[in-house]
């Protein structure tokens, strides 16, 4: 047990290194990662229980990483197999991972669009969306302003493929939350709630219809 233990601190110190900024360049800080992911692999195939978490959460950072580096294709690997093991684990505890799972899958949703692929992201970005929906109905007060975001998201995706027709409701309720948010905590959703109205107004427009009035 002691090489398991010690092999967890140099995993852990690695990614804390990225983390902090503590890396000179992007290289060594994709270095780190991939050391770090080799690390968790080994300790995820004895004990997956503690460590399959630490190892979505590694993909998910090599992910950002090989993104931030324009290295899509690569990307695209990590997140998929990231993807692939928060929805096993959100199998056993949706309360635990669920959450992680919706944001891996707005990154797999975004690498997509980078490649061009653009239908598999559509399909990613729905299921993020459906997902935080879920979240939302079982811990409004934690969720609801998550999942007021990623409506407007989806929204301002499918005007973009011009799908405005579907992408009117999402915006109408994405507005509804804000709104609500907003009346409770000015200060802290006023400028979602400005975004939120941006979007209903660029749907409404693109359907040639009057602006929604307050």
């Amino acid at each position: 047990m002691g090489g398991v233990s010690e092999e967890d601190r140099r995993a852990r110190w690695l990614m804390a290194r990225v983390q902090l900024g503590e890396c000179r360049d992007a290289a060594e800080a994709l270095s780190a990662e991939r050391e770090a992911l080799a690390i968790y692999r080994r300790l995820a195939a004895r004990a997956p229980g503690p460590y399959l978490p630490e190892l979505a959460a590694c993909l998910t950072a090599l992910g950002v990483t090989l993104s931030e580096l324009g290295r899509h294709g690569e990307a695209l690997e990590a997140e998929r197999e990231a993807v692939a093991v928060y929805r096993r684990l959100a199998a056993d505890s949706p309360g635990g991972h669920l959450a992680d799972l919706a944001d891996t899958l707005i990154n797999l949703g975004t690498t997509l669009a980078e490649l061009g692929r653009r239908d598999e992201a559509l399909r990613a970005e729905r299921e993020a969306v459906a997902v935080y929906q879920r979240l939302a109905g079982e811990s409004r007060d934690r969720y609801l302003a998550d999942f007021a975001e990623v409506l407007v998201d989806l929204a301002t995706t499918l005007v973009g493929r011009g799908l405005t027709v579907e992408a009117l409701p999402l915006a109408v309720e994405a507005v509804t939350i804000r709104r609500e948010l907003a009346a409770a905590c000015p200060e802290r959703h006023r400028a979602a709630l400005d975004q939120a109205q941006a979007c209903l107004a660029a749907v409404l427009a693109a359907l040639g219809r009057p602006p929604a009035r307050d």
